[in-house]
């Protein structure tokens, strides 16, 4: 069917030629793939253009070939293709079926082929119509590998893996069941709850997690306490993220086993809490009130006093980078940098510009914000040196408050950093305030001079962004 024929076949009874117009009308000019194979011998008898272009023949060759000469595996004969191919029962219900066809220069493509019976002139021929599914076998055989990696990564994942839905558990990683106590195959299609009890503490989150799944829109994480069936409690941080698993709405969630860590850091929070009970050195010559509320379970905020002798105290309030057990270890290293410090200067501006060399050699990239100050009762002087804690409150006795600056960089920040000390005079019934600026994000200046209970009421229930601690010493 070599030149374009316009199909004006208006007869009710065609004739041969005009059959033959029709024929080249509906079939030569088709877009698809489409070939005429003589169910008998598998000879080819005719092709189209697009098959032509296709399979890199022209017509005159294509006219030449066998069915098996486009079959890739060489194995593969016209039986083969009869059984594939052959449209079946007695109503000649058409074939659908996969194959690998060789291309004229050798390419070997994925292909998809639809088998029908036809008959022109008498005679019948297999009608086949071929689609290229090289780049869809070539997309499933990379996902496929692609959830081979995925399933083989979360084998190997330290942490437990599942993913689940609808509250049910639909997969599951071998370090399940460490934590769950049961064989992977004995979680899938059952319950979180089945296995754990958490009767002791709810969490809303948990709850909610039963039903999440299909509603679940973004990443969380949150922390539950379980009770296995053998009553071994966990503590456990559960992350998620929603996913598509095998074309549903899913949750991947990773189980990490946090109890240990929780005892660490109930530890530290015992010790930290055990190292802001201590009261002012020199009770008889100042009283301390404090408040000291942690943002999270550990706080990075700290202050520490140093008794020098029975006259002068040196005292430090300050907030260390970062949360958690950093924060406790750095606060740790701080206090042992600080006593270092003590043996050789007690001097507030001097104490910055060595604790700035000593966190620049001993913490990396953290820094501390500090206030240090030095209160002497018998000059009746207080000198104070800033580190990115700028500000503290003078409030002379009976009368209002004045905020004294006291500039300086975060001490770790820079190596060549210059720190500003103020001297300020004293005397019985003035009264000092020194504050992180955790609560500085909270209260003004003229607010952060007021007294302990007001600061209490007003911070009760507040949203923390950051710690809060706030120091006030008034002189006796």
């Amino acid at each position: 069917m070599a030149v374009d024929k316009h199909c004006k076949n208006l007869h009710r009874v065609p004739s041969p030629e005009h059959c033959m117009d029709h024929y080249g009308c509906i079939y030569e000019n088709n877009h698809l793939i489409t070939l005429l194979v003589n169910p008998v011998d598998g000879s080819i008898t005719d092709a189209n253009r697009a098959a032509c272009e296709f399979y890199g023949y022209p017509i005159r060759i294509f006219r030449k070939l066998h069915i098996t000469d486009l079959q890739a595996d060489p194995y593969a004969g016209l039986e083969d293709f009869i059984v594939q191919g052959m449209p079946g029962d007695e109503h000649g219900a058409n074939r659908v079926f996969m194959d690998r066809h060789l291309l004229a220069g050798g390419q070997v493509i994925d292909v998809e082929i639809h088998t029908g019976m036809m008959s022109m002139l008498g005679r019948s021929s297999i009608y086949m119509v071929v689609h290229d599914i090289s780049e869809r076998v070539r997309s499933e055989q990379r996902l496929r590998e692609s959830e081979e990696r995925y399933r083989d990564l979360v084998e190997l994942c330290p942490e437990a893996i599942m993913v689940y839905s609808g509250g049910t558990i639909l997969f599951a990683n071998k370090q399940t069941e460490k934590m769950f106590g049961k064989k992977k195959q004995e979680l899938i299609g059952q319950r979180i709850e089945s296995f754990f009890s958490e009767q002791y503490i709810r969490s809303a989150k948990y709850n909610k997690l039963m039903t999440w799944g299909s509603i679940a829109k973004e990443r969380f994480r949150f922390e539950q306490r379980f009770i296995r069936h053998d009553n071994r409690i966990f503590d456990v941080e559960i992350s998620g993220v929603p996913i598509i698993y095998e074309e549903e709405k899913a949750l991947q969630l990773v189980l990490r086993d946090i109890t240990e860590s929780k005892k660490e850091v109930e530890r530290a929070v015992k010790l930290q809490d055990h190292r802001h009970a201590v009261v002012f050195p020199l009770e008889d010559k100042a009283e301390l009130e404090k408040l000291y509320i942690p943002a999270r379970t550990l706080s990075g905020d700290f202050f520490i006093f140093h008794k020098i002798d029975e006259e002068r105290v040196v005292g430090m309030i300050g907030d260390v980078t970062g949360k958690g057990i950093t924060a406790a270890l750095n606060i740790s290293a701080l206090r042992v940098l600080f006593a270092d410090c003590m043996e050789v200067t007690v001097d507030p501006l001097q104490v910055m510009k060595e604790l700035n060399q000593k966190a620049i050699l001993h913490l990396g990239e953290d820094y501390i914000a500090g206030c240090c100050f030095c209160l002497d009762f018998g000059t009746g002087l207080l000198k104070a040196a800033g580190a990115g804690i700028n500000e503290f409150i003078h409030v002379p006795k009976d009368r209002e408050g004045q905020c004294i600056t006291v500039k300086g960089a975060p001490l770790g920040m820079f190596g060549d950093s210059e720190f500003e000390e103020k001297s300020i005079s004293f005397q019985s019934g003035d009264r000092f305030c020194f504050y992180s600026d955790g609560m500085d994000l909270l209260f003004d200046s003229q607010e952060l001079s007021g007294s302990y209970e007001y600061l209490t009421d007003r911070i009760a229930g507040a949203s923390l962004q950051d710690d809060c601690t706030w120091l006030s010493l008034s002189i006796k």
